[in-house]
């Protein structure tokens, strides 16, 4: 599929412009940057762009045009880096297919740059938007200086500087709020398929579909409620690790440091218990605030027999944090408050069984030493 190198100087100007309100723009553009440590593409494939052709939307002529070019090309495991500068975000079905591309290559990391966000108000698109999030994309809103690296690097510019179009950063702060609402909307529930995936606390979990590897490659997520002293309505959240940026137990700390809190208690649920350095950060988080009750639970250990691991777990316990296994109950109760009210949770097979081997582990770790008086 061929593509061209770089657009037309007013076909930039018209369909990039992050008007809050964008009529007659029915075209979505990508421009594309492919990098990677290893790679051994021509620079010619290196970047470039795409439009909708018919019915095939740019995000789709991307996928094909990757597949043919460039995953014949990559060393298997090699990590690549792909960035995308979009006049539109993804639709429905584009979020979708890229969101399912990303579970089944996890050596790649995708970076969305988005002049303008694509049906705001749908809550189907909203769900798709974060099903990217939650697949390791990240999400932003493009500003001055990626308007001017899209400039730069994708428009036939004559040399020229980039000039900012009026209210180019009013649009921006509009179009960046809309994206936050969206993903902390969105991202405070999990999808039922996420969760049974994800928090599944068997050795070995099995896809839905099949793709090119045999098992699930599961993440971590940190699932928190904060309940206020006073009997306010309890605040949740979900957070997950992603490529190349800060674990999802530092994004919880910088939230919850934020706040002025005072005499709460937070209940977190974990995929993976912590790793060391979080493990520290955590119980640092602790002893600034020794009224707050913290309680941590984890579907599944994360490296447990390695010694460094074990004494990050023991630093929580004698921290004073309430650190523990996730059983039905936890599983039901997380169930409840992030996924769906509505239905009742369907415990997987050998849960307890599980459950009771990783609590076992969990004990012969916290014996490694005496807690702090």
């Amino acid at each position: 599929m061929q593509n061209p190198i770089k657009l037309y100087k007013k076909t930039f100007y018209f369909h990039f412009k992050n008007l809050q309100y964008a009529k007659g723009r029915r075209n979505t553009f990508l421009c594309f940057e492919v990098d990677g440590k290893d790679c051994d593409l021509p620079v010619p494939l290196r970047q470039g762009v795409f439009k909708k052709e018919g019915h095939i939307h740019a995000e789709e002529c991307f996928l094909y045009w990757f597949h043919d070019r460039v995953l014949k090309v990559l060393s298997p495991g090699e990590e690549c880096k792909v960035t995308w500068y979009m006049s539109w975000s993804p639709c429905n079905r584009c979020a979708e297919q890229v969101a399912d591309f990303l579970a089944t290559h996890h050596n790649l990391s995708l970076v969305i740059f988005s002049s303008r966000f694509y049906s705001k108000g749908d809550p189907n698109q909203q769900q798709m938007l974060c099903r990217l999030v939650q697949e390791g994309a990240r999400m932003v809103a493009m500003d001055l200086p990626e308007f001017k690296k899209c400039w730069n690097k994708f428009a036939y510019n004559d040399g020229q500087p980039f000039v900012p179009w009026k209210r180019l950063h009013k649009n921006f702060r509009f179009q960046d709020s809309k994206l936050q609402e969206i993903l902390s909307s969105q991202m405070s529930l999990l999808g039922e398929e996420v969760f049974y995936l994800q928090f599944n606390n068997s050795h070995r979990v099995q896809p839905v579909q099949p793709v090119q590897h045999r098992y699930y490659r599961r993440k971590s997520y940190v699932c928190y409620q904060l309940e206020p002293p006073n009997g306010q309505e309890p605040l949740k959240g979900c957070l997950l690790n992603q490529k190349g940026m800060q674990h999802a137990e530092i994004l919880f700390l910088d939230k919850m440091r934020s706040m002025e809190l005072s005499q709460v208690t937070i209940t977190c649920y974990l995929t993976w218990s912590p790793c060391p350095n979080c493990a520290w950060q955590l119980a640092a988080f602790k002893k600034d605030h020794p009224d707050i009750i913290l309680r941590i639970y984890a579907s599944r250990l994360y490296f447990h027999w390695r010694r460094a691991f074990q004494k990050g777990l023991c630093s929580l316990w004698r921290s004073g944090i309430q650190v523990d296994v996730m059983d039905l109950p936890q599983f039901t109760d997380c169930w409840r408050n992030f996924v769906n009210p509505q239905k009742p949770f369907r415990p997987w097979n050998n849960l307890k069984k599980n459950s009771w081997h990783l609590q076992r582990l969990l004990r012969k770790i916290k014996e490694l030493g005496p807690p702090l008086p």
